[in-house]
């Protein structure tokens, strides 16, 4: 029997898990491609950044790339702020590096919906099956029950539990990977903005 056969077998709400799972592999690869995509563009513009100690060529490299990377962006703000005061630039770079957290977290909330709703879709499949077998027992209790309907329409109602749980499964393990890359990402970039800071310091007291 094929999977196709089970999905068919197991009824309306197996077709739901297969949207499930059609909808979270879109945004599991769509994730990773954002996710490296991210990664290179911060790593190709730190690299650049590394071996210039001159505020103009910082400027330039940072106008240059800024609208690459979430690093370019926040560090657009470090040096080309229009106040000297590094409260208010930190404050600046902290909200323009939430925003652009935000905007990485997009379809995480979903994946994790759908990991948590998943099973219990399939379990709510699995009841109404069982629920149906109760009701063909009740109305076969004059003339007796048949042990092979009995225990075909069990096997089926479990197909729905069976397709939530590796719905879920698979879309938990992708989605706890995907907030790991994603804290990566985080902590690089919060730890190149306190070097760039240490830099921007420098530079602004003429000890670079």
């Amino acid at each position: 029997m094929s999977i196709l056969d089970l999905i068919v077998k197991g009824g309306f709400l197996m077709y739901v898990l297969t949207v499930i799972s059609v909808i979270s592999i879109g945004i599991i690869i769509e994730k990773y491609r954002q996710f490296r995509k991210v990664r290179i563009a911060n790593n190709k513009l730190i690299e650049s950044l590394k071996s210039q100690d001159k505020l103009e060529n910082i400027r330039a490299l940072i106008n240059l790339h800024q609208n690459e990377c979430p690093m370019g962006i926040m560090l657009y703000k470090l040096f080309n702020s229009p106040s000297d005061d590094l409260d208010l630039i930190n404050q600046s770079m902290e909200a323009t590096a939430n925003l652009e957290l935000h905007k990485l977290e997009r379809g995480l909330g979903w994946l994790s919906t759908f990991a948590a709703i998943a099973p219990l879709i399939g379990f709510l499949g699995t009841v109404l099956g069982m629920v149906n077998v109760f009701m063909k027992i009740q109305a076969a209790n004059q003339s007796g029950v048949d042990i092979s309907m009995l225990a075909g329409g069990i096997w089926v109602a479990l197909l729905t539990t069976v397709g939530g749980l590796i719905v879920g499964i698979f879309t938990i393990i992708f989605y706890n990977d995907l907030v790991q890359k994603l804290e990566n990402i985080v902590k690089d970039m919060q730890d190149n903005a306190i070097e760039h800071i240490i830099k921007y310091k420098k530079i602004m007291q003429g000890k670079l």
